[in-house]
């Protein structure tokens, strides 16, 4: 494990949540790369911190659709109403190295893991819970 990389917030309320962290938090919302959704805000270093995924409230549906895609059974019950609090955050993310190393340490304690590669970015990343359920995002570049 090398660092915390970022966080993950769910909003339906896009606009409210950047000017949040914009103007009360100082962070500034930039370039979302490779997607057309959601925010990301910097920090002073030009680190992105915290990446906001936005939920349609008109279609509240497909939003979570989207989410449970992508975590399939980490993503346990989701419940729009329940979308606030710690019920809010998607994910942690941090940078690790050894990917292999990882698979077989979460193996060996049998934890359920999902693993999701985004080569554009050379990026391998595997989903993982912890023990509240909070879903855990490692991501392993190169």
């Amino acid at each position: 494990m090398a660092r915390l990389e970022h966080c993950n917030i769910r909003s339906f309320d896009l606009a409210a949540t950047i000017r949040f962290y914009e103007e009360v938090i100082g962070l500034r919302a930039g370039p979302v790369p490779g997607m057309n959704r959601g925010a990301w805000l910097y920090d002073d270093s030009d680190v992105a911190v915290v990446h906001v995924i936005d939920l349609d409230t008109d279609n509240r549906d497909a939003s979570l659709g989207e989410i449970r895609h992508r975590l399939g059974e980490l993503a346990g019950p989701l419940d729009p109403d329940a979308m606030r609090g710690g019920g809010a955050v998607d994910h942690i993310a941090f940078h690790c190295d050894d990917y292999d190393a990882m698979v077989a340490r979460l193996e060996a304690h049998g934890a359920p893991y999902r693993t999701f590669d985004l080569p554009a970015y050379q990026l391998r990343q595997i989903l993982v819970n912890d023990p509240s359920d909070v879903t855990l995002e490692l991501n392993f570049r190169g």
